[in-house]
């Protein structure tokens, strides 16, 4: 299913969530994970299935637990990265569906440990394309997604895409996509892939389980 991994609507802005899954529709998404404080969320509208998102910010061990367990089942959770040592609490913490804030990470700062976990409890990163297309940081952001990139090619974590838009023209196409992410290395198929990563990251694959005749 073609997903926009975040975008944020609040009180606040001028486009409703209807606008923003309207728009969504018109760039061909079929999924949008909503973040932020506006009221009357659909499930779905204009074809477009919703998923209700909360982005968990940079927080110590003990308050990061609470919040977590504040946060209410069927929402996808997004950690914003820090420490590695962080990382690791995030990835294996039960709730935690996705890193986010890659572009903000220092060189190597995510390390292979963390990507070899990432993978083993299925956690998604976010590809966040707002930092692309942001010229402050497009240099360092295009830097770590490439190395995410090579990571993801050897671990196989999932990778998702989110546009990270707050309004309705930062929502991207599929084309735009492809584009954007063609910049850090990122093949068509891979980007495919990460537009459909959620779904890995919701429902993982179970190990077989062979269940012996009595």
């Amino acid at each position: 299913m073609i997903t926009d991994a975040c975008v944020f609507a609040n009180q606040d802005q001028a486009a409703t969530v209807r606008r923003l899954l309207l728009t969504g529709k018109s760039c061909g998404l079929s999924r949008m994970v909503i973040c932020g404080t506006a009221p009357d969320i659909p499930d779905s509208y204009a074809g477009v299935e919703v998923l209700r998102g909360r982005v968990v910010g940079k927080q110590n061990g003990k308050t990061f637990l609470d919040t977590m367990k504040k946060i209410p089942k069927g929402v996808v959770v997004m950690v914003y990265v820090g420490e590695n040592s962080f990382n690791r609490t995030a990835i294996t913490t039960k709730g935690v569906h996705l890193l986010t804030g890659i572009a903000d990470l220092p060189k190597g700062g995510f390390d292979h440990i963390v990507a070899k976990m990432a993978a083993d409890h299925t956690t998604g990163v976010v590809i966040d394309l707002s930092r692309i297309i942001d010229a402050k940081g497009r240099r360092t952001a295009l830097l770590r997604y490439a190395e995410i990139l090579l990571l993801h090619r050897k671990f196989r974590f999932p990778l998702v895409i989110a546009s990270g838009a707050d309004t309705i023209f930062g929502i991207r196409n599929v084309e735009e996509t492809l584009a954007l992410c063609s910049l850090f290395g990122m093949t068509r198929a891979e980007t495919y892939a990460a537009l459909n990563g959620l779904d890995a990251v919701l429902s993982p694959p179970r190990p077989v389980r062979i269940v012996e005749d009595a």
